[in-house]
């Protein structure tokens, strides 16, 4: 329940209120400052999100004393916010939700701008005993958006009543704190590799449903922050509400950089606390907060079909989410809150693609943009801005698929020539039965020749045609138009495991006794580096 924020105003001393009528004074309009302090004024505030526009504030008391034998009391109560923020209470049937209740009966309030009156609150006669009649004043919604954010001292929302009536002397408390604007979306950050995630993926060897490509972390930016329905429809005065919220908090996750022919999954409930490697949701830990997605960031929740439905793969709960144009968006919904601590959400996110099908390699990595939601929505409350808690993280890249080949030794001068033969391994019928069983993959090679100081003084690259998985591409150095040469190459190949071979004969010699020579090129590691001052091989 929301903390309150108490006024505490005394109706004593008919004197002072209504002529021709005396009782004892509990307390008088000049010693309010003294009265008030003496009955607990300054209970804590809350915090409102300062991304949304239909913000609730603390619910807040009018306390109303009246000494034996007094008449019935008419009262009208106005308040007052400052800084000057928008009341954006909803309406039923023109009538404002904004109530002030615990008279004879509960009044609602005409709002205008940053202000709420409410007029003819009666408090009945107080009969042979003293009474005190509590009025509290609710369901004040704001645009807390306009409120001014800083990383230091949160800005707080003070309220004024205004009390006054037919024959009833005007008071003004000393305006109180109701509620202080936070962000109330924390930073998203994001988890790209490690035990669970991984995020590199090749264009030639596709993803998978059963690998998570990256993790998305979002959490609350203060407890209670993110709500269900129930409690996005009450202020905490008293558990219940006077119109119902459209939905819980809502948040959007933006995807964009998809590259064409990628599928992208998210699971279809995410609980707060640890993950595990379990793909779905694949969540335990702390606290029973939950998301659900939904099918759109307006209207009533709509949970989103088990995306098994459409044959990619099976037991596996994840909702698909469009992708158009390398941009999608998907939508979470709280459905079961912890409000007392704050939550923070692992959202695996899942690629799927066929080998072969993401035609190049991505400059930038995929992004997965966070908000709440939904924003600038005229009908939906809760409703938000995309502000400064707005957060964009990398995700997934698609890398080229190479192998890079040396040959330490190629000639064609004098009476030599050099053959070389280039395998394209990427084929086999191991399937199932193995882990080294590898996707099938086709792509050219390119041989650049380094034999001279100079790059300009070196024969021009050679590019061979097309070489299918599981065959060979086999050519003599001469025909590549490197003549008369001596020195390495690197043959960069298209595809993964790419093998070289290479020999060398000499025609004076080869008719009469076959002297040759050969070796198997050397695969170098991608990317090609040292690891303790050697070179690194390897495929």
């Amino acid at each position: 329940m929301a903390d309150f924020r108490t006024k505490v105003i005394t109706l004593a001393g008919v004197a002072t209120m209504f002529a021709g009528m005396a009782y004892g004074q509990a307390c008088v309009p000049t010693a309010l400052a003294a009265c008030v302090n003496s009955n607990g004024l300054g209970a804590s505030a809350i915090f409102i999100r300062a991304e949304g526009t239909t913000e609730y504030l603390a619910p807040s008391t009018v306390t109303v004393n009246q000494a034996a034998n007094a008449a019935a009391v008419s009262l009208n109560l106005t308040v007052y916010l400052s800084p000057s923020v928008a009341i954006t209470s909803q309406s039923k049937n023109g009538t404002s939700e904004t109530s002030a209740t615990g008279g004879a009966a509960a009044q609602f309030g005409t709002v205008s701008g940053s202000s709420v009156a409410f007029t003819g609150i009666t408090i009945p006669a107080s009969g042979g005993a003293p009474v005190s009649t509590v009025i509290t004043v609710g369901f004040i919604r704001v645009n807390a958006s306009t409120i001014a954010t800083s990383t230091g001292v949160p800005t707080g929302v003070t309220e004024t009543v205004f009390v006054g009536g037919t024959g009833v002397t005007p008071i003004v408390p000393t305006p109180v704190t109701v509620a202080y604007a936070l962000n109330g979306l924390g930073a998203a950050t994001s988890t790209t590799s490690g035990a669970i995630a991984n995020s590199v993926n090749t264009i030639c060897g596709g993803a998978a449903v059963t690998t998570t490509n990256y993790i998305v972390s979002v959490a609350d930016g203060f407890a209670g922050s993110f709500k269900t329905k129930n409690d996005e429809s009450t202020d905490g005065s008293a558990g219940v509400s006077t119109i119902t919220a459209t939905s819980g908090t809502r948040l959007t996750l933006t995807f964009a950089n998809v590259p064409t022919n990628v599928l992208v999954y998210v699971p279809l409930t995410v609980q707060s606390g640890a993950l595990t490697n379990v793909p779905g949701p694949g969540y335990v830990g702390a606290g029973p907060a939950i998301l659900t997605n939904t099918t759109s960031p307006t209207g009533a929740f709509s949970a989103t079909a088990d995306a098994k439905a459409k044959g990619e793969f099976s037991n596996v709960p994840l909702a698909a989410v469009t992708i158009a144009n390398n941009t999608g968006s998907t939508y979470y919904e709280v459905t079961t809150d912890n409000t007392g601590i704050i939550n923070t959400y692992n959202i695996q996110v899942f690629l799927v693609n066929a080998a072969g099908t993401v035609s190049a390699p991505t400059a930038s990595p995929m992004t997965t943009t966070v908000s709440f939601a939904p924003i600038g929505s005229n009908t939906n409350f809760p409703n938000f801005v995309s502000g400064s808690s707005t957060t964009t993280v990398n995700g997934s890249t698609f890398i080229a698929c190479s192998t890079t080949l040396l040959f330490p030794y190629l000639t064609n001068g004098g009476t030599f020539e050099s053959g070389i033969a280039l395998s394209n391994t990427s084929l086999d019928n191991l399937g199932a039965k193995s882990a080294s069983s590898v996707a099938s993959q086709a792509g050219t090679c390119t041989l650049y020749f380094y034999g001279n100081a100079t790059a300009a003084s070196n024969p021009a690259a050679y590019t061979t045609a097309s070489i299918p998985a599981g065959t060979v591409s086999s050519f003599t150095l001469t025909s590549t138009g490197a003549l008369g040469f001596s020195g390495y190459a690197l043959a960069e190949c298209n595809f993964q495991y790419a093998h070289g071979f290479t020999y060398i004969v000499s025609s004076s010699t080869f008719q009469t006794n076959g002297v040759a020579m050969g070796y198997v090129a050397f695969p170098l590691a991608q990317p090609r580096g040292l690891v303790v001052g050697i070179e690194t091989l390897g495929n």
